[in-house]
C-alpha cells in the first residue's frame, strides 16, 4: 500500500460502481467541510497495469475537481477489476444510502462480466447469500419496473416480488398500478403466488408433503366483449361509477345487437 499526490485527471472511475447519495443538505455540509478542511481521508485506488482505478471516495475525487485542486492524495494498493467491484460494495454498503440499481449493476458485472459465482461475491463483499441472489433477480427485471426501482416507486423487495413472474407484461401491468407504492408488499407477494399458481409455475411440492387437492380451472373473461381471454393481457382502467356505468351499458347494448343479429341469421 502506498499514499501518492497525484492530479485528479489520472484516476480512471468505472462505468459501474456504488456512490454514497447526500441529500442537499448533507451536500452542503460535505462541501463546507472539504472547502475549510480538505480533503483528510485519502482517496482509494487501485493500480491496474500501470492504472489508476477509482474504489472509494468519488465524491471527495469529484469536489476537490470542482474547487479546482491540482493533486488529491491517493492510497495506492496493487489489485484488478474484481477486487475494484467487491471492495467498492463492501465500503460503499457499511455507509448508508445509495442507489440499489448501483449496486445491482455491480453485482451482475462481477456474476457475468467476471464469472464470479455467488459464494466469492459473498466472500468478498461481505453481503448476504439471500441479498446477492435477490439483487440477480431483479437485474434480470422488465425496463419498466428497473425504472420504477430507479425512481424509487418501488423498493428493491417489491421489485423482487414483481420480478417472479415471468412475462415483461405481466411485470409492467402490475408496476403501472397507480396505487403500486402503496401496495404492501405481502399483497404483491400473495399476488404473484397466485399467478403462478394459475399458470403451473409455482415449485414442485418438496418430498413428504401430501400433494394439494387439484386447483379448479378458473377462466377470466373480458368485461367488454364477455370472451375468454389470457389474465396477462388484461389491462386494469381507472373509471369513476359514471363512467363504468357508461362502459358497462354499452357493452349490453353491444351484446343485445349480437343476439339479434345472430337469431336473425338462424331464421334464413
Amino acid at each position: 500500500m502506498q499514499l501518492r499526490r497525484v492530479k485528479p485527471s489520472q484516476i480512471k472511475v468505472p462505468e459501474v460502481r456504488v456512490t454514497a447519495q447526500f441529500t442537499e443538505e448533507d451536500r452542503a455540509i460535505f462541501q463546507e467541510t472539504i472547502k475549510q478542511w480538505g480533503i483528510e481521508t485519502p482517496i482509494l485506488c487501485f493500480e491496474i497495469d500501470g492504472q489508476l482505478v477509482l474504489v472509494d471516495g468519488l465524491n471527495r475525487l469529484q469536489e476537490a475537481v470542482r474547487a479546482g485542486a491540482q493533486t488529491v492524495d491517493v492510497v495506492v494498493r496493487p489489485g484488478d477489476m474484481i477486487q475494484v467491484l467487491t471492495r467498492n460494495i463492501f465500503l460503499d454498503h457499511t455507509r448508508g444510502k445509495h442507489r440499489v440499481t448501483d449496486m445491482i449493476k455491480v453485482l451482475k458485472s462481477l456474476y457475468d462480466d467476471y464469472g464470479q459465482d455467488i459464494d466469492k461475491i459473498q466472500e468478498a463483499t461481505h453481503l448476504s447469500r439471500e441479498r446477492i441472489e435477490r439483487y440477480l433477480k431483479v437485474a434480470e427485471v422488465s425496463p419498466v419496473v428497473w425504472d420504477a426501482l430507479g425512481r424509487e416507486v418501488i423498493g428493491i423487495t417489491k421489485a423482487y416480488e414483481i420480478g417472479r413472474l415471468p412475462y415483461a407484461i405481466q411485470q409492467e401491468a402490475l408496476v403501472e398500478n397507480p396505487n403500486i407504492s402503496r401496495i404492501p408488499v405481502e399483497d404483491i407477494r400473495e399476488l404473484v403466488d397466485r399467478t403462478l399458481e394459475e399458470m403451473g409455475k409455482l415449485p414442485a411440492t418438496p418430498p413428504g408433503t401430501p400433494p394439494p387437492s387439484q386447483p379448479r380451472i378458473v377462466e377470466y373473461h373480458c368485461e367488454g366483449c364477455k370472451e375468454v381471454v389470457d389474465p396477462r393481457y388484461l389491462r386494469p382502467v381507472m373509471l369513476c361509477p359514471n363512467c363504468f356505468g357508461e362502459v358497462w351499458r354499452l357493452a349490453k347494448a353491444k351484446e343485445a345487437t349480437k343476439a339479434e343479429v345472430e337469431v336473425e341469421g338462424g331464421g334464413d
